[in-house]
């Protein structure tokens, strides 16, 4: 149980990033799927029995 709530709070975290920089102006639609996804999977490339996005 302890580990989705790091999932949760990991996920939130990218989100809560990709809002600040697209508030910011620096990313158009394709540049923010792409960095989405690097950091989703990033985060989930530590564990190796858990599916990456």
């Amino acid at each position: 149980m302890k580990g989705n709530v790091n999932d949760d709070q990991h996920i939130l975290n990218v989100i809560q990033k990709a809002f600040d920089k697209g508030q910011q102006g620096n990313m158009d639609t394709n540049t923010m799927i792409h960095w989405l996804k690097q950091e989703l999977q990033s985060g989930y490339s530590i564990d190796t029995n858990q599916k990456a996005l």
